[in-house]
């Protein structure tokens, strides 16, 4: 009895091995065809400049899932009487407990942003966000887009706007190097005459409602209201003027009063002085003080392949003109003015400018600054106080170079390129 008892287990176990390797071996809906291969996970592709989308309704469709998923609305709010689900739909919901009197959104609605701002400071801003009112702790969030979601984005605002683009470029008065000045003394008359200056400061010249709060009392979005000494590298000059006389037109979200008794001759002549009224600063720092900072601090990473490197240096280029921390290479070289104004290239594979003339928000501040990843230099202390400042006050009064270099022209201003 023992014996059988013991046979039967063996069976009983030769069984179950035999089902177990038949049930390996068929497989419903497949033939087996000898040592399977372990299944490859799909290759992510980087969207490239070939995959922006172009035509107006993908442009729509791809702006509109960039605001939902980076939450643009729960700040720039379009329907202010609508209610909002739950607190965190309406970031001014800590923000007016945080700094009253608040108006009632924290930013303009997208709809009307780049009928005022030029295509190159709307790409730039959307990359390095900085402060733009200065009576004002609330500004934007660097939101980490990528070069690919900022041209998206951009491209969705512009596609927006309610006015052809490129006229608010060529149209209007813009920034003179020699300003005239009578026509500048008229356009200071008329700053006073229309009380533009109880919201807005110019330059050295506070805003009124900094030193009289009860101002605020009646004029609460006073408070947003930017200083008008860098208008000029901010906003499309065909737009000022317009904007000026009609305001509830072209940013109703202001709250600034209607000019009813404005000609247009007079709100043309407005528009000039706030272009040209705050001279740029008299430069300072020599060009060759910048190469020379350059050349001792950054110039070991950020040089051009060499036909006869010596022996210290990559005949490819350097490291910040290779891939480092990105998955592409920049091509950015300090060697000289022209490469400095190049700066590098994008994800996209287009140049991006490493020097803005007059920019707070210039590049190569926002990095030396540490405001922006990757920080530099590079894995080391950040620069010196001085150093960093004397490279601010040479980009803020003009980063000042040879006139031409390559056919590049610094002065005006670098903003007004037709996007």
């Amino acid at each position: 009895m023992p014996r059988l008892s013991h046979v039967g287990v063996l069976v009983f176990g030769i069984a179950l091995c035999v089902l177990g390797a038949l049930s390996f071996l068929y497989r419903p809906g497949a033939t087996y065809q000898g040592t399977p291969v372990p299944t490859q996970p799909p290759v992510f592709k980087e969207p490239g400049f070939d995959d922006l989308p172009s035509q107006p309704a993908a442009i729509a469709e791809a702006g509109e899932k960039l605001v939902r998923d980076f939450k643009c609305n729960y700040c720039h709010r379009t329907d202010l009487t609508s209610t909002p689900e739950h607190p965190r739909e309406n970031c001014q919901h800590c923000h007016q407990n945080q700094a009253k009197p608040i108006p009632d959104h924290l930013a303009p609605p997208l709809n009307r942003i780049a009928e005022r701002r030029p295509g190159a400071w709307l790409r730039r801003y959307l990359r390095y966000p900085y402060a733009l009112r200065t009576n004002n702790a609330s500004r934007m969030p660097d939101l980490g887009l990528t070069d690919f979601q900022v041209e998206v984005a951009a491209r969705y605002l512009e596609s927006l706007a309610q006015v052809p683009l490129l006229p608010m470029n060529t149209s209007g008065p813009s920034r003179e190097v020699n300003p005239d000045a009578a026509r500048l003394e008229q356009g200071r008359a008329l700053n006073t005459r229309f009380g533009c200056t109880v919201c807005h400061g110019l330059g050295d010249q506070k805003a009124a409602f900094v030193d009289d709060l009860k101002i605020l009392e009646g004029s609460p979005t006073a408070i947003f209201a930017p200083d008008l000494g860098s208008t000029f590298n901010r906003v499309r000059p065909g737009w000022l003027a317009a904007a000026i006389k009609h305001p509830s037109r072209w940013m109703p979200w202001a709250k600034m009063p209607e000019n009813a008794a404005m000609t247009d001759a007079e709100a043309e002549t407005l528009a000039y002085w706030v272009m040209n009224a705050v001279p740029s600063p008299k430069p300072t720092v020599a060009y060759s003080q910048i190469q020379e900072l350059f050349n001792f601090r950054c110039l070991s990473c950020h040089y051009a392949p060499m036909p006869k490197p010596p022996m210290s240096a990559n005949p490819e280029g350097g490291a910040g003109w290779l891939a480092t921390w990105s998955k592409k290479p920049r091509h950015f070289s300090v060697e000289d003015y022209e490469h400095l104004l190049l700066g590098s290239h994008d994800d996209l594979g287009r140049r991006r400018p490493a020097v803005v003339p007059f920019a707070l928000n210039s590049p190569i501040l926002m990095h030396l600054s540490g405001a922006k990843h990757p920080a530099m230099p590079y894995g080391q202390d950040p620069l010196p106080a001085d150093e960093f400042k004397l490279i601010e006050s040479w980009i803020l009064s003009g980063a000042r170079g040879p006139s031409k270099v390559g056919g590049i022209e610094i002065s005006p201003p670098l903003e007004f390129e037709g996007k």
